[in-house]
């Protein structure tokens, strides 16, 4: 596996440079605080860098009990915004529930859009977050409201249809978290991440955010760990372990 420009990381030891490094939350274990950077650092910038949230928007978090989704339901209720998530099964329902979830959408029983309208009472969400890719990213544009900001974490590919996102004029974002690694003209950015951690890892101290490590599996079972996310079975984080 790599991250940025640099392979190797599903490894003993790697190299990195001193100014990347952050304390982990004295709170978590090395395992717990492995789930972190990257989902802490994503969920983060694609809230407040992004969508610019705040205190009292509605917010929609797409896989809200996945990786990133279960970090930003939290970041967004700490932030004071009331927040609606889309899951897979009744089991993650509860699970984004106890993290503060206002309203849970099963999309295998509830249309979502419709859903949020509802619960907005026909005025979407200010804020969308999509995890999961390009046909839940086109859906999400009527669930938006007027002005609002639609955010995802991928490519939504060459055929999408913006007419209702430009109808709408809904503000789109992107989120790479990778971006910074990926240049060496980014240094700020790079501070930025930094900053977030910090951040992030005194909620973590202070009880008011968690990493939810569901798995764990030896660095020998690492494609099993890769079945298991393929297969869908994703509700917070897997870990890597190295004994």
């Amino acid at each position: 596996g790599g991250l940025g420009r640099e392979p190797g990381n599903y490894a003993e030891y790697t190299v990195l440079e001193e100014h990347i490094a952050q304390p982990k939350p004295a709170s978590l274990d090395f395992v717990q605080a492995a789930g972190g950077p990257l989902v802490l650092i994503t969920a983060w910038e694609a809230l407040f860098d992004r969508a610019r949230l705040s205190t009292g928007q509605t917010v929609l978090v797409h896989a809200g009990a996945g990786g990133v989704g279960h970090v930003a339901v939290q970041l967004a209720r700490w932030a004071g915004a009331q927040v609606a998530a889309t899951v897979g099964s009744t089991e993650k329902a509860a699970f984004v529930a106890s993290l503060g979830v206002e309203r849970t959408i099963d999309y295998h029983r509830e249309d979502f859009v419709e859903a949020v309208m509802e619960w907005t009472a026909g005025r979407g969400v200010d804020v969308a977050l999509d995890t999961v890719g390009p046909e839940v990213f086109s859906q999400s544009q009527a669930a938006v409201a007027h002005y609002g900001d639609l955010v995802t974490l991928l490519d939504p590919g060459p055929d999408m249809n913006w007419k209702e996102a430009r109808n709408r004029n809904l503000r789109i974002g992107f989120e790479l978290m990778l971006t910074p690694m990926l240049r060496d003209d980014l240094p700020k950015a790079r501070d930025h991440h930094g900053e977030i951690l910090r951040r992030c890892a005194d909620l973590v101290d202070k009880g008011l955010l968690r990493i939810e490590v569901t798995e764990t599996f030896p660095l020998e079972q690492a494609a099993e760990a890769h079945r298991r996310i393929e297969e869908g079975h994703t509700q917070g984080k897997r870990v890597l372990t190295i004994d």
